[in-house]
């Protein structure tokens, strides 16, 4: 689940960790698509956390090539039910991201697992969850060739 602005202020105004709750750890898990000359690792390999816990961590991508890219992620989480109780609050994977050539970022996601978690029978014994993503290039052409393009046509007029 993604959040508006308002109702992830709302959220997070009221998020608590659950006492008592159980320790989860969110294993992170990160691969690029066959095109992509990129580099893409977690930052950590895992994190523990309470529902209701929020958690920040961060991928760090590299661009390997000598022109710019633009590049998107997409995710899973596994168990897949437990997607229905992972949510993300800011994520790099929201939006597309372009690396400069040779440039190296780090990416946040700042994300919880949802208390309800603890109320769901079929979820009582996942203490293990995998967040993966996978970066894929776009394809958006480099801003210079586009210029080039739109230069030609003029000067065919």
């Amino acid at each position: 689940r993604t959040w508006t602005d308002e109702e992830a202020a709302a959220k997070l105004a009221s998020l608590r960790p659950v006492k008592d709750g159980r320790l989860i750890t969110v294993r992170f898990d990160s691969t690029v698509g066959d095109v992509l000359p990129w580099s893409f690792i977690p930052a950590q390999l895992d994190v523990k956390v309470v529902p209701g816990e929020t958690a920040l961590s961060f991928f760090t991508a590299t661009n390997k090539s000598d022109k710019a890219i633009t590049g998107v992620a997409t995710y899973n989480v596994h168990p897949p039910k437990v997607g229905l109780y992972f949510n993300k609050i800011q994520c790099f994977c929201f939006e597309e991201q372009r690396l400069l050539p040779g440039e190296t970022v780090d990416m946040p996601v700042f994300f919880f697992i949802d208390p309800e978690i603890m109320d769901d029978p079929q979820l009582k014994h996942v203490n293990n969850v995998t967040l993966s993503y996978t970066f894929f290039q776009t394809d958006m052409d480099d801003e210079e060739d586009d210029d080039d393009e739109e230069e030609d046509e003029d000067e065919a007029a």
